[in-house]
């Protein structure tokens, strides 16, 4: 593909990278919290129909609630304590995202992912982080990234 082709996607379509337990607020989300959550992400981010969704979680008795609560993503799990972290910061620093996505939306306001945010921050990219008002780190706050916030109204914050 050439050049201008790839800059032509990279202008409409985005990438997003979630660790749904922290956007949900909780260890064990159920489908339903997590349908919710999308519900409302989609709401705030708006995104075009050839954006893509990786969903990541930290147990395999997440996969089903993730998988059945966002149905268009794709979902992988790698077991432990800051595992769906684990799988982020390895998204963010193996796959470039910033050279073929518009914006690289990061749904998790952990510290453990702020230096890797800030790594794609210097190398170019776009990168917004979405999170709980109450649930954002102050290093994530420090990327040089937007942040954006879930509406709790929404009944997504206990």
């Amino acid at each position: 593909m050439n050049h201008k082709k790839i800059k032509s996607l990279q202008s409409i379509r985005d990438v997003h990278l979630i660790d749904i337990e922290n956007l949900c607020g909780s260890s064990n989300p159920t489908a339903e919290e997590v349908s919710l959550v999308r519900s409302s992400y989609r709401t705030l981010v708006k995104p075009g129909q050839f954006d893509q969704f990786y969903v990541r979680v930290s147990s395999h008795h997440n996969l089903a609630a993730a998988a059945f609560g966002w149905p268009d993503a794709r979902v992988h799990c790698k077991e432990g304590h800051d595992g769906a972290d684990i799988l982020i910061a390895k998204d963010l620093l193996e796959n470039k995202f910033e050279k073929s996505f518009g914006t690289i939306y990061l749904a998790s306001g952990d510290g453990g992912l702020a230096p890797f945010a800030k790594h794609v921050v210097n190398r170019g990219g776009s990168v917004s982080v979405i999170s709980l008002p109450g649930s954002i780190s102050m290093q994530m706050r420090f990327t040089g990234a937007r942040v954006l916030y879930l509406n709790p109204s929404q009944g997504l914050v206990p």
